[in-house]
């Protein structure tokens, strides 16, 4: 009887032993495969770890070119600021001979305020005779009876140089035998204007300056003119 129950014992040992190393290597094998199923998981972190910073290292390398890019299309294409520069004023030169004189007013360019001006004499006493001998063909004796018997308003008229000469109506002092609206003052007296109103008179009434009725007496300052006035002549 005892025989039988130690034999019953050591079976029960033995399977007991077989089943707990059953278990052992069950679980070993489980931690094999989960450490494994861990590792692999681990490796795919790192890659998608990797590859989202080469991503990110792509995208932070790639923006800054595009944006860089896109500047510089921008600059580009950016017109630049245009200075100008305004032209220097014109200016002219009186090549004649400069001196005060009698004058038609040939021109006047309101643009510039350049007037253009054609030199007269006027001839009396022996220089009117020496004028009419030399040039007209008087004798002496018709020459001196012509103009000894002149009025005071009368007088020779000599005119053989066709040069101009210019004045800038803005730099001078202007009389005029008319006011700024284009009516006659009262004579002999003439009347002051400002470059502006002699403007006005000319824009309405330019028969009125140009070559008109009256002519002009110019004086030369320097070698420039600068006073011109309208003359009335009776």
């Amino acid at each position: 009887m005892r025989r039988v129950f130690e034999q019953s014992r050591n079976l029960f040992l033995s399977r007991f032993i077989i089943t707990v190393l059953c278990i052992g290597i069950v679980f070993g094998l489980s931690g094999c495969w989960l450490k494994r199923v861990d590792d692999e998981d681990e490796t795919k972190d790192v890659k998608v770890t990797e590859k989202e910073t080469t991503d990110t290292v792509e995208a932070t390398t790639v923006a800054p070119t595009e944006t860089s890019a896109a500047a510089s299309v921008e600059a580009t294409e950016t017109v630049p600021e245009v200075t100008t520069t305004e032209p220097p004023a014109p200016t002219f030169t009186n090549t004649a001979n400069m001196y005060s004189s009698y004058a038609h007013m040939m021109s006047f360019d309101p643009a510039t305020g350049w007037a253009e001006f054609d030199y007269f004499d006027i001839l009396k006493g022996q220089d009117a005779i020496d004028w009419l001998v030399e040039h007209e063909g008087y004798t002496q004796a018709d020459a001196e009876a012509e103009v000894n018997d002149y009025a005071d308003s009368e007088y020779v008229y000599k005119n053989v140089n066709p040069q101009l000469r210019i004045a800038d109506m803005n730099a001078v002092s202007i009389t005029m035998m008319y006011d700024a609206g284009g009516t006659i003052v009262e004579v002999p007296d003439s009347v002051a204007l400002t470059y502006s109103e002699f403007l006005t008179l000319y824009t309405a009434h330019p028969e009125l300056v140009v070559d008109g009725d009256f002519f002009f007496y110019v004086t030369v300052t320097g070698d420039v003119i600068t006073k011109v006035d309208q003359v009335y002549w009776p």
